[in-house]
């Protein structure tokens, strides 16, 4: 198990190492072609579609992780089939909010409805191919989800260089390019799981409310991760205006390489550990995952500081002059991504014992704080002071919900503490 977990941590690190870093690499040449007002605009947008998705898929993708190890193959056919059903009444639940509060939506958005709808459809197709991702994540798979990643990636960013470079068309041309792409591959990825026979259509009443029950709870859990890299966008859209965004966004991206690393691994952490978790482990496997955790914070903690150190002396020869001041902002992110890393490693437990709706109440309490925060930073410092935000809040989620976990499902996080302290 240990050499498995080691070898797909690999492929899943290298994997989405990859794909992030084309998006990395298109940095040097889209900031050459876009302006810092098309990166906040083209921002909004990636935003608006993160909060339809999680109206749209209700946050059940996550009951099919776990229920995979509970239910039978046939059980599961008919478990995702019910979850797709919900998919499309959620969707046309939300079709119909937009256009009824489409006005008052884009008060504050530089948005057209045709957009809007647009994003609407792209949240649905983004849920398909979670369901694709999350089934290959599952079965243990690192490499066909690799590739799959990186290929919807290449391709985005072919028909992005097309329409942005050769076209010229600006924001336009990568919101085309995005469109096109994710339903394209929600396409695929549908006929992957009717082909691995992973589908039927038989309404069952307890699998739609186990579903409900697991995903309703985290919508605000949902919404305060959308709050925590979504709204500071939309804030410093209105306070400080789209070119503002833009280079924020940027710096955002240059840190996110951070959280590709943190999310990467946690893919292959989290069916380990709820492997052994099912299998009711003994103190010894209890302590034994408790070292390696405080192992993982401190090496993310110092590998967080390393990279920004690195990316803050490149950033002025990569990016270019008009995104030169986003360098700035590197550090904070990519501390606030270490803890989210942390965040991971704990937060596992309450999703292993369905504790998801104490998850949510912190989370989304954090991520009000969060909007106060906000609000508050950016007038006393600007963009940093939106980055900074980000850092406090990220920290405060860790330690209540590492708080949290421990009291629902104990482990000896003490213990450990104190056996190193006897063995000085």
């Amino acid at each position: 198990m240990k050499n498995k977990l080691l070898k797909n941590s690999i492929i899943y690190i290298l994997g989405d190492t990859l794909n992030k870093a084309t998006l990395f690499l298109l940095l040097p040449i889209l900031t050459r072609y876009l302006t810092p007002e098309d990166y906040g605009l083209i921002s909004i947008f990636t935003v608006s579609i993160s909060v339809f998705a999680i109206f749209t898929g209700l946050n059940i993708q996550g009951a099919i992780n776990v229920n995979y190890f509970k239910l039978t193959k046939e059980e599961l056919q008919v478990y995702i089939g019910n979850c797709i059903v919900l998919l499309h009444i959620s969707t046309l639940f939300v079709f119909i909010i937009i256009g009824l509060f489409h006005s008052f939506i884009l008060e504050n958005l530089s948005l057209t409805i045709e957009w809007l709808f647009v994003a609407v459809l792209l949240a649905y197709g983004q849920f398909l191919t979670t369901i694709n991702l999350i089934l290959w994540i599952v079965e243990q798979r690192p490499k066909e989800y690799s590739i799959y990643q990186i290929l919807q990636t290449v391709i985005i960013t072919a028909l992005t260089l097309f329409f942005v470079i050769v076209y010229d068309m600006k924001w336009e041309g990568q919101f085309l390019a995005i469109t096109l792409g994710t339903l394209f591959f929600s396409i695929v990825s549908f006929i992957f799981i009717v082909k691995r026979g992973y589908l039927r259509f038989t309404i069952n009443k307890a699998y739609i409310v186990d579903a409900l029950k697991f995903g309703i709870p985290l919508i605000p859990h949902a919404l305060s991760g959308v709050m925590k890299t979504g709204a500071d966008r939309i804030i410093i859209m209105s306070i400080l205006g789209s070119v503002a965004t833009g280079i924020y966004t940027v710096g955002f991206q240059v840190g996110m390489v951070i959280g590709v690393l943190v999310a990467a691994f946690n893919k292959a952490w989290a069916p380990y550990l709820f492997r052994v978790l099912s299998n009711s482990p003994t103190i010894k496997d209890k302590v034994k995952i408790v070292k390696f955790s405080y192992l993982y914070f401190v090496g993310i903690l110092i590998f967080a500081f390393l990279f920004s150190y690195i990316s803050t002396l490149l950033i002025p020869i990569i990016l270019g002059e008009s995104f030169v001041s986003s360098s700035e902002l590197i550090i904070y992110f990519a501390i606030a991504f270490a803890f989210d890393g942390m965040y991971y490693m704990v937060t596992n437990y309450l999703f292993f014992i369905k504790k998801t709706d104490v998850l949510a109440y912190v989370t989304f309490g954090v991520s009000i704080i969060h909007l106060f925060l906000l609000v508050y930073l950016i007038k006393l410092n600007g963009l940093l002071g939106a980055a900074q935000a980000g850092v406090i809040s990220y920290a405060i989620t860790f330690f209540l919900v590492w708080y949290l976990a421990n009291k629902y499902y104990p482990m000896p996080w003490l213990q450990v503490i104190s056996l190193k302290e006897n063995n000085k």
